[in-house]
């Protein structure tokens, strides 16, 4: 079984498992509101006491008790601060070996009270049975994965992006921003934040090579976006 201490705050695990890549808990009055970002894990969100809300492509989705939400790798959402009720929630980020083109959403009723009654295999089950149920992936959602990746891919300007698509920089942006949901740029900064997760992740204690050459910075943007400081996830 899963150990955890619980504090009115997010703390993450990496889980030392190659169909698992990390955990990260909650429990306390309501849940923390963060910035828009994406994983690019499936992040497996379970809800065992209060409830979890999320913006996604301009509407609320709500998690209550009893139920688990699958958001897709790459999926823009931002977490909603909740009502000052209890909530206890999981979340696991699984490799995203396969997609499916919207959140999806299950219920598994009254069965854990505690965070620590939940195990990898539990995990891996509520994530398949998920997956098996999910849509495929729309073309919509393969032109966001090219749109990302020429992003992401390459350390050239928006605008040369931009031209290499046979672009003007104002259309791609408005091209990103209905496609993507943010802003160029604003994607670029997500990315390299994922970036920067992946190498605390690995065992490094500073992020510079994630392209922040200012750590001050970095722990402003990661505290916002995932509710915990760069320092406190490497330890954890």
């Amino acid at each position: 079984m899963l150990r955890f201490a619980m504090t009115n705050a997010w703390t993450y695990r990496r889980a030392d498992r190659d169909d698992i890549v990390e955990l990260a808990w909650w429990r306390g009055a309501g849940s923390l509101g963060l910035r828009p970002h994406f994983h690019d894990e499936s992040q497996l969100v379970l809800v065992l006491s209060g409830s979890r809300s999320f913006r996604i492509d301009g509407g609320t989705i709500t998690v209550p008790a009893g139920h688990a939400a699958l958001i897709p790798a790459g999926m823009l959402h931002a977490p909603m601060p909740t009502p000052d009720q209890q909530t206890v929630c999981l979340n696991a980020y699984v490799p995203a070996s396969r997609a499916c083109s919207s959140l999806q959403l299950v219920s598994f009723g009254a069965r854990w009270q505690r965070v620590d009654e939940i195990s990898p295999e539990h995990i891996l089950k509520i994530a398949g049975d998920i997956l098996s149920r999910a849509p495929s992936p729309s073309t919509g959602r393969t032109d966001r994965s090219r749109l990302g990746a020429a992003l992401t891919e390459s350390l050239e300007p928006i605008g040369a992006v931009a031209a290499s698509l046979g672009r003007s920089r104002e259309g791609f942006s408005r091209m990103a921003r209905r496609e993507l949901g943010v802003a160029p740029h604003a994607f670029r900064l997500l990315a390299r934040l994922n970036l920067a997760r992946q190498l605390l992740r690995a065992g490094e204690p500073i992020a510079v090579d994630a392209g922040f050459s200012d750590q001050s910075h970095l722990t402003r943007l990661f505290r916002r976006t995932f509710g915990t400081t760069p320092g406190v996830y490497w330890r954890d």
